[in-house]
């Protein structure tokens, strides 16, 4: 029975997204993209030093659609590709959100100069983007089956399955997380859809700190259906941010999970440190 194997934000991150694609069991595996395919920063920060990152979001862009286009993968929505749709349409709110996260330096990058709502919403539905807007307006919030959960951030447990709020898929955080969102001490909040559910949006190194697992697993007791959050810091500027792969069966049973970070696959739930991310080496891959 086919397995499914779910990446986290990838932010840019084209080169690690091609190294993550050499992994065995992921190439052998259905694909399903949770979000955030552009921004991100573009250092790696260690307690001494910095390290530059690139970022390629056409790169990144174009393998997803190859994937989606060629191989039957799935890609969901995530916020920052949202800020690129809205954009597109000329939202003044989301143009002016974009622009103080990360949005001028991938204008840069898309080759568009002006910061004027006008001109890079015209640049993005014209010429040679416009494919790729296309590919992003279309791209669905969620993914399921009868065992099987995804969105880019999570759901509102206070509203019904079939009717949640796209902001919330979108954007959501403590709330689907948590218990109380206030008291994050009383733990997790309870699975009540009842599907494995998988999620990226919130790096996990925001909730556990750095040097830790690439992933979260959720469970409110060791008998509620487990959630995983795998957004594992892909140019976030933690020195341990990469790319998260989990792979499940068809029923949600775990299969493997692997994390790239500077080009170099590793087990998902290896810890990294300081120094052995230091000792990988310097990205050498330009897009």
């Amino acid at each position: 029975m086919e397995n499914f194997t779910f990446i986290g934000d990838v932010h840019g991150a084209a080169a690690d997204l091609r190294v993550l694609l050499t992994d065995p069991v992921v190439a052998a595996s259905r694909l399903i993209f949770l979000g955030d395919y552009i921004d991100g920063r573009t250092i790696r920060r260690f307690s001494d030093h910095v390290e530059p990152v690139v970022r390629d979001p056409l790169g990144v862009l174009r393998i997803i659609q190859d994937r989606v286009t060629h191989h039957g993968d799935v890609a969901l929505l995530g916020n920052h590709d949202d800020f690129w749709v809205q954009t597109a349409r000329r939202d003044e709110l989301t143009y002016q959100t974009w622009k103080i996260n990360h949005g001028v330096q991938t204008w840069r990058q898309l080759g568009i100069r002006s910061t004027r709502l006008a001109r890079v919403g015209a640049a993005l539905t014209h010429g040679p983007l416009r494919p790729f807007t296309d590919f992003l307006t279309h791209l669905p919030l969620t993914w399921e089956t009868n065992q099987l959960f995804a969105a880019h951030a999570g759901i509102d447990w206070n509203r019904p399955a079939n009717d949640q709020r796209r902001d919330d898929l979108l954007w959501i955080r403590d709330d689907y997380y948590f218990r109380d969102a206030a008291h994050h001490d009383l733990g997790w909040h309870p699975n009540t859809l009842g599907k494995v559910m998988v999620t990226g949006h919130t790096p996990v190194q925001t909730l556990q700190g750095p040097g830790q697992a690439g992933y979260l697993k959720m469970q409110a007791t060791a008998n509620d259906v487990p959630r995983y959050l795998i957004d594992a810091g892909s140019h976030t500027d933690a020195y341990d941010g990469g790319i998260l792969a989990l792979t499940l069966t068809a029923g949600g049973q775990l299969v493997q999970t692997v994390r790239v970070v500077k080009q170099h696959l590793t087990p998902g739930e290896q810890p990294l440190s300081e120094a052995a991310v230091s000792r990988l080496g310097a990205l050498t891959e330009q897009p």
